[in-house]
């Protein structure tokens, strides 16, 4: 049985993850453990659990042992956190502090973060409600968000206040219902920091401790903030006697939070839906629309159609369904309906339903692909040909495979290692008009060669484009004409200067022709590209990026993991002369001892930082070994 150690969760704990097991939860109640097991064998006497360890024992948090010994009229436990302790409010606690309180910035952006503050000042001691505002640019973590608690309260109320951080409101996958979660905190100053003059506000009972001369001062920005729990929320609202408001993902905005104070406690009203996926599907078939992509791709947009349906009608029925209220919460934003021009919806609802033809789809896919390709790089309507192209290759992958994997996938890798420099050397610079111009005027094709991630707002709000074309030294296309990025020395992995970084479009699909005897598949060392090297009849030597079977480029070797499982389906998609899938290989051999690999372990027993050399003739007959005892199965 996986053994949880029993701690208990006092100041300085990581609270939130501890997890008890059945013995443990019987000490921390005060019950024998066969006591315990009997409760548990009668299926409803303990609370429920909050999960099970990999031999499908039960454990629980603390938070839930605690609210069901307050349910069930126990004992709470000493450590039980101090929310718990507290007595029902007998009137809503006064509301001393109601704004944004500026915390400082990160290290990285430098710039301060507002967080909404709510202070409830009750017969126990402060209650701070710390809600974050959703957008990038209001990103902030818990424990930073909890520390703004020490903005507002005096150094003398710090280790008395329990601050409260919610999350975001979602809805679940089926029913479209929402789970309030609000992480607890403690601020842990030191002993010896000095206390400040009460403001006013603070209640009579509480009195100053006498300054000392020698107590360092308080600091907010310093001061320690310790996890305290993951209480229910309408363990909240019954300290502090008020409903307290949970916010749609998406929905707290400054402009929303400001509009609920006015409108005053419970209120709730509609905003633009921030929520769902639907804004992207809208923003989507609207530009199609208006490019007229029924027109350029007809096949294209009877995809882009059916899917901009589907989530126009899940959108529709998920905000329907949910009520935006529970015990002790509401939500104070709820998001919009969704809706689309009458005409483009007339135009999506006819086309959704069409049939395919994967012969016109295939040769389609290939001319939507080049189009979206030199799109500029923020366009809406290029998003809608990505958007469109993905899900095209979806319904075509088994009809025509060689039309899908077609595409390329980014790779980064460095060039310390002698093939790595080989690949470089065989590079063709493209020409500096070109070059400026696509500085100028960055294409879609651009973007996803030099930044990683594809999220339009995360590049936009993080400026990675514009940060990836300051770093940009190079542009060269290989022999087949696809795209390699060379960066400035000081942005590699070594940070080496003379053997700067690349981003390569990766190849998918089958290898090129020629490929033979004398091929040698081969990488510098892990995680930094794997190639096929094949001597060519003039004495040169050709330098082949080993295609992704469709899936990702990330290879590497040495251990028994993802990567090594990656090149592994990478090898054998490539050797095999058909379009067989060969990624369930692995797992199918994984429980038997009658077949071993050769191949898989040749992967394996390659160390990470050793060069992987392996002959293209002996990675076919290994292939070709496996297939046959897949087949056996």
């Amino acid at each position: 049985m996986t053994s949880l150690p029993f701690r208990s969760p006092g100041r300085g704990h990581d609270y939130q993850g501890t997890r008890y097991t059945l013995a443990q939860l019987a000490r921390r109640v005060g019950i024998s453990e066969s006591y315990a097991r009997t409760l548990l064998a009668k299926g409803d006497r303990l609370p429920k659990a909050d999960g099970a360890d990999a031999d499908r024992k039960p454990w629980w948090q603390p938070d839930t042992i605690d609210r069901w010994c307050q349910d069930t009229g126990r004992a709470l436990p000493e450590d039980a956190a101090p929310l718990y302790r507290r007595p029902a409010a007998t009137a809503p606690a006064p509301v001393t502090f109601d704004s944004d309180v500026l915390l400082p910035g990160s290290r990285r952006t430098g710039e301060q973060v507002p967080v909404r503050v709510t202070l409830y000042e009750t017969d126990h001691g402060p209650v701070v409600w710390v809600q974050r505002y959703s957008g990038l640019e209001y990103d902030v973590d818990g424990h930073r968000a909890a520390r703004a608690a020490a903005y507002v309260l005096p150094p003398a109320l710090w280790r008395d206040a329990v601050i409260l951080v919610p999350g975001a409101l979602s809805f679940r996958e089926r029913e479209g219902e929402m789970t309030p979660d609000v992480d607890a905190f403690r601020l842990d100053p030191p002993e010896d920091a000095a206390a400040e003059e009460l403001p006013r506000w603070v209640p009579k009972f509480i009195k100053p401790r006498p300054e000392e001369p020698d107590r360092s001062p308080a600091d907010p920005a310093t001061v320690p903030v310790r996890e305290a729990g993951l209480p229910d929320v309408d363990i909240v609202a019954r300290a502090v006697g008020h409903d307290l408001p949970l916010w749609w993902r998406g929905t707290c905005t400054p402009d929303a939070v400001r509009r609920a104070r006015t409108m005053g406690e419970g209120a709730v009203f509609t905003v633009a839906d921030t929520t769902t996926k639907w804004p992207e599907h809208r923003e989507r078939i609207v530009a199609a629309y208006q490019h007229k992509m029924y027109d350029a791709f007809p096949h294209a947009w009877t995809v882009l159609a059916a899917d901009t349906l589907s989530a126009f009608d899940e959108a529709r029925t998920t905000i329907a369904k949910a009520t935006g209220r529970g015990v002790g919460w509401y939500a104070p934003a709820s998001p919009a309906a969704p809706e689309l021009p009458t005409r483009v919806e007339t135009a999506i609802r006819a086309a959704a339903g069409r049939m395919l033809q994967s012969g016109y789809a295939a040769a389609e896919l290939h001319e939507l692909r080049e189009a979206e390709s030199t799109q500029p790089w923020d366009s809406p309507y290029g998003e809608a040909l990505w958007e469109a192209a993905r899900s095209l290759a979806g319904h075509l992958v088994r009809y025509s495979p060689e039309d899908v994997f077609t595409a390329v996938n980014r790779e980064h890798i460095g060039t310390a290692g002698p093939v790595a420099q080989d690949y470089r050397a065989q590079l063709t610079p493209l020409s500096e008009k070109t070059v400026a111009k696509l500085r100028a005027q960055p294409t879609r094709r651009l973007l996803r060669l030099l930044v990683n991630d594809t999220h339009l707002p995360t590049i936009k709000h993080y400026g990675f484009l514009e940060q990836a074309l300051e770093e940009l030294a190079h542009l060269y296309t290989d022999q087949t004409g696809r795209w390699v990025a060379e960066f400035h020395p000081g942005h590699s992995h070594d940070d080496d200067a003379e053997h700067p970084d690349l981003a390569v479009e990766w190849p998918t699909g089958k290898p090129p022709a020629g490929w033979g005897e004398q091929t040698v598949i081969a990488g510098d060392k892990s995680s930094d590209g794997v190639f096929a090297l094949t001597p060519t009849p003039d004495g040169g030597l050709r330098i082949d990026p080993l295609p992704s079977s469709g899936g990702a480029t990330e290879y590497t070797w040495g251990y028994p993991g993802t990567g090594p499982g990656h090149l592994y389906d990478a090898l054998t998609a490539a050797a095999l002369d058909s379009w067989e899938d060969t990624s369930q290989w692995l797992n199918q051999f994984a429980g038997r001892r009658t077949h071993a690999s050769g191949l898989w372990k040749a992967i394996q027993d390659t160390p990470q930082h050793e060069p992987l050399r392996l002959p293209w003739p002996k990675v076919v007959e290994w292939t070709h070994a496996d297939r046959d005892a897949a087949a056996r199965r």
